[in-house]
């Protein structure tokens, strides 16, 4: 049936054709979203289908988990220097994480590492990278055991912009992989640090720990007594040794958290971090622990065997040190 010519006009009208324009624009907008949606979901159902070799958790307390940690400061640098492929052969880990691995989701794809991973070494990936800038930050963890589920971050916008936390969920336990931000020259991130990230990473911990055990892992960037570090006079000014930053963490420690090193070790003077600035640090174990494995005070199905570092001499490829912690899963 015709149309009226007045409705005609009003069809016609310029508000009208920009109205149809912004439709137009909004349904390919919509379509665009549309076949993102499905080349994701795609990309998932392929994840999901090469996990499936991927063995559960197992719940044997005569199973011991080996899990390694260690900051590779940057993990395209470290695959070269073959010390990767050694800690893997030679310390056989089930689990390892990674902080500062300095990859975007473009170069883990331009290298493999997930495929290379997975059929070398039998490691399933996870990586949660930093989005604002190339080349900086970055978390992973490689594990030979399928996780129940997977997260990145906090989800707080202003804390995971630069890929810092991976968390697995277990039958039994967390497990957190997270790289805590360095307060900086200057001590120019230490109000953020303090007054920001510690307050919300330490509450999402305890979150955490309220369902299941908690295993923390990573370089969480704090000599938290005088004995962490090789020379403590003079260095409660430095980023990593400030008072504001131990009676943090320490403070977090204090509500129900152990520092497995240090329970185990506790008169061992270790580090697992050694500045490049100054040549003959490594050599004269003049370092700082930056590093950790912590783990909840009251577990109730998680038994920690050791949790050691493993050896500055032997493991060169970054200016860390590997750590490790051995541990079974109780029925």
């Amino acid at each position: 049936m015709q149309q009226p010519k007045e409705e005609q006009k009003k069809i016609n009208s310029p508000s009208q054709k920009e109205q149809t324009k912004e439709d137009n624009e909004r349904n390919s907008r919509s379509r665009s979203r549309s076949k993102s949606r499905e080349k994701h979901e795609k990309k998932e159902k392929s994840v999901e289908e090469s996990q499936s070799n991927i063995s559960p958790f197992p719940i044997d307390e005569k199973k011991i988990i080996k899990t390694i940690f260690w900051n590779v400061a940057g993990l395209r640098a470290l695959l070269p220097k073959k010390d990767l492929e050694k800690i893997i052969k030679e310390e056989n880990p089930d689990i390892i994480c990674f902080n500062e691995t300095k990859m975007d989701e473009e170069l883990i794809e331009k290298l493999n590492l997930k495929k290379m991973f997975q059929e070398k070494y039998n490691f399933y990936s996870y990586w949660n990278c930093c989005t604002e800038k190339k080349g900086y930050s970055g978390t992973a963890i490689l594990t030979k055991y399928k996780p129940i589920s997977i997260s990145y971050g906090m989800q707080i916008s202003k804390h995971d912009k630069e890929g810092r936390i991976i968390t697995l969920e277990y039958d039994k336990f967390y497990l957190i992989c997270a790289y805590v931000p360095n307060s900086g020259e200057g001590l120019k991130r230490l109000g953020y640090r303090i007054d920001e990230w510690d307050k919300d990473f330490f509450e999402y911990i305890n979150n955490l720990k309220n369902k299941k055990d908690v295993i923390l892992t990573g370089d969480l960037n704090i000599a938290r007594e005088n004995i962490d570090i090789f020379d403590p006079k003079g260095r409660e000014k430095l980023a990593g040794f400030t008072q504001r930053e131990k009676e943090s963490f320490n403070k977090f420690l204090k509500t129900g958290y152990i520092d497995c090193f240090r329970n185990l070790h506790p008169n061992d003077k270790k580090f697992t971090f050694f500045s490049k600035r100054a040549k003959g640090n490594r050599e004269g174990n003049k370092g700082w622990r930056l590093d950790y494995f912590i783990t909840n005070k009251d577990m109730k199905n998680i038994e920690v065997k050791e949790c050691d570092i493993l050896d500055k001499d032997k493991y060169t490829g970054s200016d860390h040190v590997p750590i490790s912690l051995c541990f079974n899963c109780k029925k």
